[in-house]
């Protein structure tokens, strides 16, 4: 054999054995407590979820067992949606629930028992009353400029009304964009094929 032959089957050898995580064609189970980091592939809005919608994700990282990968990067997840709170316009903030729902492996989908990622959008309650005490507060001076202390007083009122109207006209929800990493911590011990 030729010196460039034997090199080459030499590095072959030498990554063979120095790669230790290769993929397992087999069976294998997954342990409660393993981390699975997935990433959205679809955006999910907070005024439109509603519990029991199901949302396509992607495994970001590849989960391995014992030194072997047991689900590659890219396999498609599903999530479902089990918690949604949608804030009003005075208070409270927009929440959503997700858990992993499923595992789709060589053309089946496998389920998963998961940990709940909470997502929160910003609190209305103190953005509101920012927008309502400013108002009055600007209110109020106007009118204690223009009509003194009777004025003051009926500014605060119509400063605060208006910034009460403020408030609740330019509320904004929850949006989670696709592409957003997420974090789930399987509860039970998971056999995937």
């Amino acid at each position: 054999m030729r010196p460039r032959a034997w090199f080459v089957v030499l590095s072959v050898c030498v990554l063979s054995i120095g790669s230790r995580t290769a993929y397992v064609s087999g069976a294998q189970t997954l342990p409660a407590g393993t981390i699975v980091n997935v990433r959205t592939t679809q955006p999910l809005y907070a005024y439109s979820a509603q519990v029991g919608m199901r949302l396509t994700a992607i495994v970001d990282d590849p989960v391995a067992v014992g030194g072997d990968i047991v689900i590659p990067r890219g396999t498609p997840t599903t999530l479902e949606v089990v918690g949604v709170e949608q804030s009003s316009n005075m208070k409270g903030r927009d929440r959503i629930n997700l858990k992993m729902y499923s595992i789709q492996m060589r053309g089946r989908s496998y389920p998963v028992g998961s940990s709940y990622v909470e997502l929160k959008g910003s609190s209305e309650g103190k953005k509101a009353t920012k927008k309502i005490l400013g108002g009055a507060g600007i209110g109020a001076a106007v009118g204690g400029l223009l009509g003194g202390g009777t004025g003051a007083a009926i500014g605060a009122l119509g400063g605060g009304g208006t910034g009460a109207v403020i408030a609740g006209s330019g509320k904004s929800h929850l949006s989670v964009p696709a592409e957003t990493r997420l974090q789930f911590r399987l509860n039970t011990a998971t056999r995937l094929p």
